[in-house]
């Protein structure tokens, strides 16, 4: 709420993106702002009076989660003729464990809204050779939360490796060609957000932040049994967004039920589903690996909500149901 009230009177106020009095006995809010208040979601504060804030952060939330649902849609109308089930698994995405346990740390969710446009342009980059829904929404991604878009990064390469892969690989031109498109514009994302992210990295680096490799280990964040629990509802409890906590799964039973389909479909490709086992593994071993779960957040350790990626297997999770309708 402060965060909010700092951006309102930022506008209505003469406020400054730089510096704030109000921040302790002064200081720097460069890095602040970019973490926080990047979103433009965040203009609908200045519709408010300083009292109803709190009533303007329930709309941002409101809207947020609205617009997670219509960008899964999006994604998944693309692939076919729109169907009325791409409601219901736009709704598992928007509404998944992820988004209402972690949800009303509303800087994260313009990350959890852009993954499917990132997404759709990493296939619109290996199936058409088109390179601008990927490098925008990359780029916005990186601008509203750039440590989410982090992590966004590191899915981005993953799923790009296995949609290439899972595809009928042509001559080795061809797709050289594809992954020098997809390192170049990733890059040039990175680049043209650098007016933003360069600032702030050096802040950070002065500040309480440690961005290092020597917190890694091989420790386990919980028996990975208990992992199956986090599948189904009513398994949340206020460990959740502590250290000690589990990672939120839970997007639908459906999703469970269609998910074990897929694997067991004899008519999807043996490859495609070694392939997909992989990417749910890649997610599952960083979530019970300290250290794997530590890389996503830049070697840094993370105060609560550790899993701050697991919105992307959920999307990938809700993907691989989908294929089985």
């Amino acid at each position: 709420m402060p965060f909010l009230q700092y951006f309102r009177n930022l506008f209505l106020e003469n406020g400054s993106v730089f510096y704030s009095l109000s921040k302790s006995l002064g200081g720097e809010m460069y890095g602040l702002f970019a973490y926080y208040l990047m979103s433009p979601y965040n203009f609908i504060t200045l519709l408010f009076s300083k009292g109803n804030i709190p009533f303007a952060f329930d709309i941002i939330l409101i809207l947020k989660i609205a617009t997670c649902g219509i960008t899964f849609m999006y994604y998944l109308n693309r692939k076919k003729k729109a169907k009325f089930s791409n409601l219901i698994f736009s709704i598992m995405y928007s509404l998944s464990a992820y988004v209402i346990t972690y949800g009303f740390n509303i800087m994260w969710l313009d990350s959890v809204i852009l993954l499917p446009l990132v997404i759709a342009g990493i296939e619109d980059i290996i199936n058409y050779k088109k390179f601008m829904l990927y490098t925008v929404s990359l780029i916005l991604t990186l601008v509203t939360n750039y440590y989410m878009g982090f992590m966004v990064c590191i899915f981005s390469a993953i799923y790009f490796i296995y949609f290439l892969l899972i595809g009928k690989l042509k001559p080795i031109k061809k797709v050289s060609n594809k992954i020098g498109m997809f390192a170049f514009c990733s890059i040039c994302a990175v680049l043209i957000t650098g007016v933003l992210l360069i600032p702030v990295f050096v802040g950070i680096k002065n500040g309480r932040a440690e961005f290092t490799l020597s917190n890694l280990n091989l420790n386990r964040n919980f028996e990975i049994t208990n992992l199956i629990s986090k599948f189904f509802t009513n398994s949340f409890n206020i460990d959740e967004i502590q250290n000690e906590a589990m990672p939120p799964l839970f997007c639908g039973v459906l999703a469970n039920i269609l998910v074990i389909l897929y694997f067991l479909n004899n008519k999807i490709k043996l490859k495609e589903k070694i392939l997909s086992f992989i990417v749910l593994g890649i997610f599952i071993i960083s979530f019970y690996i300290n250290g794997a779960n530590i890389l996503w957040t830049m070697g840094n350790i993370p105060a609560w909500y550790i899993y701050r990626y697991s919105f992307m297997f959920a999307f990938m999770y809700i993907v691989l149901a989908k294929k089985r309708i």
